[in-house]
């Protein structure tokens, strides 16, 4: 019976501790010198996305209401470079890129070709961030996971990109996987347990 007590806490212990644990972005570089950072709180209904516009967001999938964000630059929707975004996360994530709808396919856009599928992003069709920028209307959303370090992302106007007018926005969600580090800490506070009873 105790052990079995034992047992429950020590599951309960490793699904708060390992299994969500916070992202943290760090060491965040952009091409353009502007001072992207990450936003004060989880992105949700009425947060400012940009560092230098007041447009907010209207609407969002409830898959990301709380997401972390790193809030870029409107006036950065020209860049390009196959490094423009460089930073830092200290766990496996999922990274959603929130790009302009303008730059569409289906309304004669172009996307970049580093977010791509051939490159291992996924659209999601049914899936919109709707923000009061009215020329804009809403993001469309791609996503990719990521482990954990270095993420490197691409300029919003690398070839062949076309047809928008904003520069994107970067949310991360975390996946489900553990890293070997947090697995390893599992067994070893799992192996200190059965000792000690």
């Amino acid at each position: 019976m105790r052990i079995s007590f034992f047992c429950l806490i020590f599951l309960v212990f490793c699904s708060v501790a390992f299994c969500v644990e916070e992202i943290k972005v760090d060491n965040i570089v952009v091409t353009s010198g502007r001072a992207y950072v990450v936003g004060p709180k989880g992105i949700d209904v009425g947060t400012k996305y940009y560092i230098d516009r007041d447009y907010v967001v209207n609407t969002l999938p409830k898959e990301l209401i709380g997401a972390t964000f790193i809030m870029t630059a409107n006036d950065d929707k020209n860049s390009i470079g196959e490094d423009f975004l460089k930073f830092s996360v200290n766990r496996p994530v999922k990274v959603w890129l929130a790009r302009d709808s303008r730059g569409d396919e289906g309304k004669g856009g172009k996307i970049p070709d580093w977010l791509s599928k051939a490159k291992g992003w996924t659209r999601h069709e049914d899936m919109k961030i709707d923000v009061s920028d009215a020329n804009m209307g809403f993001f469309i959303l791609n996503s990719k996971e990521f482990e954990k370090g270095l993420i490197v992302l691409g300029g919003n106007a690398d070839p062949p990109s076309a047809g928008h007018g904003s520069q994107y926005l970067v949310l991360l969600t975390p996946t489900e996987k553990l890293s070997v580090e947090s697995k390893y800490k599992i067994i070893s506070a799992w192996a200190k347990l059965k000792s000690d009873i």
